[in-house]
């Protein structure tokens, strides 16, 4: 999470509802996310803001309702929640390692195929977990996707919402992805000319990695199903053996 308003941001050593600051890990449009520490164990502590909870509030309660009823190793728990007249934050699971922009755009580093395949699959049984229970993230984008060793954790569902077929839709996650998978392969693209083009001609991409990417970012006929999806992702992989 990148941090861009830094304002009343706690120190280190501060208690927020019992829990110690640690550190502060980020900032985003409606919360402050911090790395706390309660009985010997790490948390994260994500604090909505006081006016995004007066001015949507029928809003910030999706993420509590929607992480109250998943349960799955890639997708952080929540353990507790304080809410009183100054604070109204959720306590988080904390999955160790580093975001996928940090590792892109800080640490330079550059992702082959194999290493696309294996982020690309765990995300996709994250999104079928999710599809299932009719919910659909609505945010996997590289800020949002932590990589540890060959563990992949999908983080913030503020923006999540339970599927209503008219607003809330399953596609919805499918464009993320695509988006989401561009910057891994352009994580490792090499510029010959500095003369733009379009994704799809700038790429060295086989057809297979072509259609799938056309289809999720609704250039081609968009996935119907997360099943779909993943029944041409498993062939990319046939084809770079």
């Amino acid at each position: 999470m990148i941090a861009f308003f830094k304002s009343n941001i706690h120190p280190p050593g501060y208690l927020l509802g019992g829990y110690r600051i640690i550190k502060f890990i980020g900032e985003g449009r409606f919360g402050i996310c911090y790395l706390v520490e309660l009985n010997g164990s790490r948390y994260v502590l994500k604090q909505i803001k006081a006016k995004a909870v007066k001015k949507y509030k029928n809003k910030v309660i999706f993420e509590e309702q929607i992480l109250s009823t998943v349960n799955h190793s890639l997708i952080p728990r929540i353990v507790d929640t304080i809410k009183n007249n100054n604070t109204f934050a959720y306590i988080l699971e904390y999955k160790k390692g580093k975001t996928i922009e940090e590792m892109i755009f800080r640490d330079m580093y550059k992702f082959n195929r194999n290493e696309i395949y294996t982020i690309g699959i765990q995300l996709i049984d994250i999104m079928k977990y999710l599809h299932k229970r009719y919910i659909v993230h609505r945010d996997i984008r590289i800020p949002n996707v932590i990589l540890n060793k060959r563990n992949v954790y999908l983080i913030d569902f503020g923006l999540a919402r339970f599927v209503d077929n008219e607003k809330y839709i399953f596609s919805d996650d499918f464009l993320y992805f695509g988006h989401f998978l561009l910057h891994l392969y352009y994580s490792s693209f090499v510029e010959i000319s500095k003369r733009s083009k379009p994704w799809y001609k700038e790429l060295k991409l086989s057809c297979k990695e072509m259609n799938l990417l056309k289809r999720l970012l609704g250039i081609n006929i968009v996935y119907e199903s997360i099943y779909e999806l993943e029944s041409d992702f498993l062939g990319l992989k046939l084809g770079w053996i």
